[in-house]
């Protein structure tokens, strides 16, 4: 649900939220409630504001309600430097908060309790963030750092499994604590369910934003005018769809083609390969690709 603008952004609440909001006052917990709010937008201001220093356009910002989600236009998930670079900095604002907390103590008289508050929420937003978990902005570091030895999907889906893993970790402890009395199992759950959703969504997703990626390389190659070189040796016999794997966005990337005897048979430009894979399918053997034999 749209409800405005945020630093000229469209703004939307999940309805979730406002169950939550509900929930809240009827237990006389609106107050931290809002404050959690205020510190979900401190935190999703951070991401912004690093997303506007690199000029990407953010097309809007959801208030979930265990958190928020800025949406970009371009494919910030295939620009690992980039994705690491903006996934890092809200947990990092959330220590700020944390420090500026601290500090003005000094200054203001903030009652003890809200403080305290204050203080755990951010902590726990913090910790909650770096788990390696996508879509958190720990899955996305992950996904940045595996990208270049695993390729974006294959990163793209050791990241999701890892979240599934740990979500089932959380909806384990949540029913263990439930078993024993504590009421707070509940949310445990409730977040567990979330993340393993989530990224059950983010590794559906990676294969659209990949295919994506692909079909705007041309125009990438035009607006950058130099790219980074990655190169890939495989066998004529290797399908398309396996180098594709592979691939290490924002790089261009070359393939060495060689025969079954280990010598080199020609190469293939990453232009041709998407091509060609766009037209025939990703079963075509990459040898066939080859135009002018070495």
């Amino acid at each position: 649900m749209r409800v405005g603008s945020y630093l000229g952004i469209p703004f939307r609440v999940n309805p979730l939220f406002f169950v939550l909001l509900l929930g809240a006052a009827a237990a006389g917990l609106l107050p931290q409630v809002l404050l959690i709010f205020a510190i979900v937008l401190w935190h999703e201001t951070a991401h912004l504001l690093a997303a506007k220093l690199h000029r990407l356009d953010v097309t809007e910002v959801e208030l979930l309600p265990f958190g928020g989600v800025a949406r970009f236009e371009a494919l910030l998930q295939t620009d690992p430097g980039l994705e690491w670079k903006v996934a890092v900095v809200g947990p990092l604002s959330n220590l700020l908060l944390m420090g500026l907390l601290f500090a003005s103590r000094h200054y203001y008289a903030i009652p003890q309790n809200l403080y305290d508050f204050a203080m755990l929420a951010n902590g726990g937003m913090f910790l909650f963030n770096l788990l390696p978990a996508l879509p958190l902005d720990g899955g996305r570091i992950l996904r940045s750092i595996l990208v270049h030895r695993r390729g974006f999907r294959e990163a793209t889906e050791l990241s999701a499994l890892v979240a599934q893993i740990l979500a089932a970790v959380m909806c384990c402890w949540g029913l263990y604590t439930l078993y024993l009395g504590y009421t707070g199992g509940a949310g445990f759950c409730v977040l567990g369910v979330f993340v393993f959703s989530s990224a059950l969504g983010e590794r559906k997703n990676a294969v659209y934003i990949f295919m994506r990626y692909m079909a705007h390389k041309r125009s990438e190659i035009r607006l950058r005018r130099v790219l980074p070189v990655h190169q890939l040796v495989a066998t004529a016999e290797t399908s398309i769809g396996e180098v594709v794997k592979r691939f290490q966005p924002p790089a261009y990337h070359i393939i060495w083609v060689m025969d079954l005897e280990g010598e080199l048979v020609g190469i293939v430009g990453e232009l041709e390969l998407i091509n060609a894979l766009f037209a025939e399918g990703t079963h075509i053997k990459v040898g066939t690709l080859v135009r002018n034999k070495l």
